[in-house]
């Protein structure tokens, strides 16, 4: 099995990868989503066309759902997939304000055991939990792409953990990790 190499050096709140191309980035949300195993607010940031839907295809994937349910909220605003534990798609790139976010009902869905993606999260980040994974998707080529993801508190920590020896237990060729 061939591992992605890492750097020396050990941040438990962080993990950065690079994704060589969009396949990467399914498979790498998918990691993400098979190791997630209760509730937990996903911040995801990029510029438009950097991949947040794409990398959501396959975490919803790796939560027991369908990734050809996916497609992009800038329009709808909020999608429900189903899997195996409930999973909201929002994207406030649209949004103009706080309020027209809190008027989505989001309080509602951001349970104990819910999956939140919350793409262009900038908006809204003074209203979502404390305890987060923030990730942000950046193009590094035509095809590439930076995934950078933070732990802002104790469980999305451990989600950075699992995630990274997911990753580094998989057959994940085509990207480089650094740890």
């Amino acid at each position: 099995m061939n591992r992605p190499t890492g750097s020396a050096e050990l941040n438990a709140d962080r993990l950065n990868i690079h994704l060589q191309n969009s396949l990467r980035t399914i498979d790498v949300g998918r990691l993400l989503g098979a190791v997630i195993n209760e509730g937990l607010v996903i911040a995801l940031s990029g510029q438009l066309g950097a991949g947040k839907t794409t990398f959501t295809h396959g975490l919803l994937e790796g939560l027991g759902g369908a990734s050809e349910d996916v497609s992009s909220p800038t329009f709808t605003l909020i999608h429900e997939y189903q899997a195996d534990r409930p999973v909201y798609h929002l994207d406030t790139y649209r949004l103009k304000s706080q309020a027209e976010f809190l008027d989505l009902g989001i309080d509602e869905l951001m349970t104990a055991d819910a999956v939140v993606i919350i793409e262009w999260p900038e908006l809204v980040a003074s209203l979502l939990p404390n305890d987060r994974l923030i990730i942000e998707i950046t193009h590094t080529a035509e095809a590439s792409r930076q995934l950078s993801a933070q732990a802002s508190g104790p469980h999305s920590r451990e989600i950075i953990t699992r995630w990274r020896t997911a990753v580094m237990d998989s057959d994940f060729q085509a990207g480089t990790l650094m740890i």
